[in-house]
């Protein structure tokens, strides 16, 4: 038998079926004595008041019952491959969010993961490239994802494409993730919207959330 198509934003986030992924929100990608800012001259003016939206969101979402799951990146020098190192040019030799380093701990003013949620570690953009996460959602019977964190036309972007890919349904937090540049974060927006999923406010999440907590207590 075919399986039921999900058409709206409240039956694809259902709680039942739902994970909320957060992003690397780590010092090197959104403090502004990390790297990426300190070195690499990124405007990481916007991550403030994107964190201070997803702080509220990762609590309703534990109030609800929706899985959260972590994802961080690390970096070390003898995983480093040469393709990306030639993007990079002259700051190849700098490691960003290096394994055991400061800038790869959680940025100060996110919200810490529970001792029982759930930390994906990977080395590259890519939340599902050599992880367990597909298994992991899987065991957990999700259908959803819903993406958070930094940067938006980044790491969320190509894990939400993967995920897409691999049959997830994706939506995409505007006002809960960020990148260095509007335009990079419009279009991320803009790309994922037209081909991958939806785009929905922390706030209509919320709300579709506590719309689905009065259902559920009639």
């Amino acid at each position: 038998m075919p399986q039921k198509i999900l058409m709206t934003l409240d039956e694809q986030i259902d709680p039942k079926h739902t994970a909320l992924i957060v992003i690397d929100p780590q010092k090197d990608f959104c403090d502004p004595d990390g790297i990426l800012a300190k070195i690499f001259r990124q405007d990481v003016s916007r991550v403030p008041g994107a964190v201070k939206r997803l702080n509220p969101l990762i609590e309703k979402a534990r109030q609800t019952g929706v899985s959260v799951i972590w994802v961080r990146a690390f970096a070390a020098k003898d995983k480093r491959r040469p393709n990306a190192m030639a993007l990079r040019g002259r700051g190849g030799d700098i490691v960003v969010t290096e394994e055991g380093s400061e800038g790869a701990d959680w940025y100060s003013d996110i919200v810490k993961p529970l001792p029982t949620e759930r930390i994906i570690t990977k080395w590259n953009y890519d939340a599902f490239e050599d992880t367990d996460l597909d298994l992991l959602l899987s065991s957990k019977e999700i259908s959803t994802l819903i993406f958070t964190g930094f940067a938006t036309n980044v790491c969320v972007e190509t894990t939400a494409r993967h995920g897409f890919i691999k049959g997830y349904y994706i939506v995409l937090v505007s006002d809960c993730t960020g990148s260095y540049t509007q335009e990079e974060h419009d279009a991320a927006l803009i790309n994922i919207e037209k081909h991958f999923g939806k785009v929905a406010t922390s706030t209509e999440i919320m709300e579709s959330w506590e719309a689905t907590i009065r259902v559920s207590l009639q």
